[in-house]
């Protein structure tokens, strides 16, 4: 296993702003780096060589040979030396001298055969492995090389920049939402109309969404959306304002970022009398300076006030995205480091909420190796977070920790599981009346997600593979309440691809009573394994969709996405009653 070797290591950076970031990206760096070798040869190589005859010899030198590629595909070239001079202190110098400088793949596997036969000390397994190799080709490096080159490139690995990748699930995303309310759908609906309604009037909802825009100038590493369907021809939302209010207590504003839409959800706290909780989520980008955050925090308190008097009390839950890829460190396009949403503005907004109990505050947290352990406040993002508040003069106390519900998978060490801290509080010690909430949840490889390594983020396969054996546990659904979008839309909360009509044409009755009677919609929220039969009777890739999704909730949202398949699964679950049982546990846990 690779290991690290702790160094005071700098490089010619010489801002003190620059330095700070170079620490923060290179140990974020290292981590990924590191992950993906231990990877790689944890069995990751033996896996992309399938049941290549000498599998065994071969897999050490393309653990490495991945490692080279990996690292040219992600880190630039002036950052290689500082990446990995932490590593030359250990036995396998020698590679990292050869990552550093070998000009290209074919030239590393070269200087990789030639270490290891002007090695003469003990015979180490890897020199083994090497002479095996070159024993099959009759002592012929050159060949060796060559035969390692030809199955590298037939493995296609790093063969386009992730924008190219990007740009090609945009696409795809964009061709999904191009067929909502298409003819499948309509068809679809049209069918769930026909229905007998016996689920009787509309009652409330334990919550429900508003998205006034979907857009979003960030572009983080791990989000479920690179194209976002446009949200024009918006109607005054007056009157979605008055629907919400009657049908729920709670309401969430979400969408993409909503810094540039915050006077909707004002005049909504304003006008929406019988919901007590307004929750918005939001990427902190707003929070440039205390005096800018101070007036955002302020205008929700004014929000607040503006209610008449005799209306019930309400609240606002203030959500942050706070985690590793929002404030990742990254470089721009001048070539600078740069935080990609500042921890001075989470720091800017803990300070300016903390003293006002009419606004919890709870940062949103992605789950990952740190919280298997109460690492989880010393390091990453939120030891970056106690730094910056440290340095006016604040501290933290940590109130409180709660487990997951379940063990999962450690993404840094592959085969062991164990509890994680899933929800926290703490407080500033000078305001001990007001804490602040931290909640991770995983990441499923929606969007952007899906170019994320393995050791990046905790998934759920193990669970999924429980679910498709024995079904969803008590309490585990899927998310169905409603999403209603400013551009008429009323799709699911966890499955925005998924619409029940449009408002303005359709009308509220008809989307409520849709939502009643869609098998569809109720299939999903109890993880029906019908669903699975009847994705495999028009698609022949259901065994590779249940490898590639990293939870219950991923691969239920992958089974849906296309129209004439939801069409299709509609049409059976209105024929057919019962769970068929079928085998679907071959995906690896």
């Amino acid at each position: 296993m690779l290991q690290t070797i702790p160094m005071d290591q700098k490089t010619a950076v010489t801002d003190a702003g620059q330095r700070l970031l170079l620490d923060h990206y290179l140990t974020n760096m290292r981590q990924r780096f590191k992950s993906e070798v231990n990877r790689m040869t944890d069995g990751g190589a033996q896996q992309l060589l399938g049941e290549h005859t000498e599998r065994d010899d071969l897999s050490f030198l393309l653990s490495y040979l991945y490692a080279f590629h990996w690292l040219r595909h992600n880190v630039p070239a002036r950052y290689l030396p500082p990446l990995l001079a932490p590593f030359k202190g250990s036995s396998r110098a020698f590679l990292m001298e050869l990552l550093e400088h070998s000009q290209s793949g074919e030239a590393f596997v070269r200087g990789y055969i030639e270490h290891w036969l002007a090695t003469s000390v003990e015979s180490p397994v890897q020199r083994d492995q090497l002479l095996h190799l070159l024993q099959a080709r009759n002592g012929n490096s050159g060949r060796l090389s060559a035969d390692i080159m030809g199955i590298w490139e037939d493995l296609g690995l790093f063969s386009r920049t992730d924008s190219v990748a990007y740009k090609e699930i945009a696409r795809k995303e964009r061709d999904r939402y191009g067929e909502m309310l298409s003819e499948p759908d309509r068809e679809r609906l049209a069918l769930v109309d026909s229905l007998p309604d016996t689920g009787g009037k509309t009652g409330q909802f334990d919550k429900l969404g508003l998205i006034p825009a979907m857009g979003c100038p960030q572009t983080c590493r791990h989000c479920m959306f690179i194209w976002r369907p446009p949200t024009h021809n918006t109607e005054e939302p007056e009157r979605l304002y008055k629907l919400v209010d009657a049908h729920t207590r709670s309401v969430l504003f979400t969408g993409g970022d909503l810094t540039r839409h915050m006077e909707h959800f004002y005049r909504a706290i304003g006008s929406m009398r019988h919901v007590r909780n307004f929750a918005i989520l939001l990427n902190g980008d707003f929070a440039t300076t205390r005096e800018e955050t101070r007036q955002v925090i302020e205008s929700m308190l004014e929000a607040l006030k503006s209610r008449p008097a005799g209306w019930p009390q309400a609240h606002i839950l203030l959500q942050i995205s706070f985690d590793e890829f929002h404030q990742e460190v990254i470089i721009d396009r001048h070539g600078e480091l740069r935080e990609r949403i500042p921890v001075a503005k989470i720091a800017n907004i803990v300070e300016a909420t903390v003293s006002h109990r009419e606004i919890q505050l709870a940062l949103l947290h992605k789950q990952n190796r740190l919280n298997f352990s109460m690492e989880l406040f010393q390091e990453g993002v939120f030891g970056r977070l106690v730094q910056e508040l440290g340095s006016r003069g604040q501290q933290i106390q940590i109130l409180s920790t709660a487990p997951s519900a379940r063990h999962k998978s450690n993404p840094a060490r592959p085969g062991q599981s164990g509890p994680l801290i899933k929800d926290a509080s703490f407080i500033l010690t000078r305001y001990p009346d007001n804490p602040v909430l931290l909640t991770s949840s995983t990441i499923d490889a929606y969007g952007r997600a899906e170019l994320l390594e393995a050791g990046e983020a905790v998934n759920e396969k193990a669970f999924l593979a429980r679910v498709l054996r024995d079904g969803p546990p008590a309490g585990e659904a899927f998310d169905t309440d409603l999403m209603f979008w400013f551009n008429g839309w009323v799709t699911l909360f966890a499955a925005v691809h998924l619409c029940l009509g449009n408002l303005h044409t359709d009308g509220a009755e008809t989307l409520f009573e849709r939502h009643r009677k869609d098998p569809l919609t109720r299939a999903l929220h109890g993880f029906d394994r019908r669903l699975l039969e009847y994705y495999s009777e028009i698609r022949p890739d259901l065994q590779q969709r249940i490898e590639r999704a990293t939870g219950p909730h991923h691969l239920f949202h992958m089974l849906t996405e296309e129209a004439d398949v939801r069409l299709h699964m509609t049409r059976q679950l209105i024929t057919n009653t019962g769970i068929e049982k079928h085998d679907y546990t071959q995906a690896p846990a």
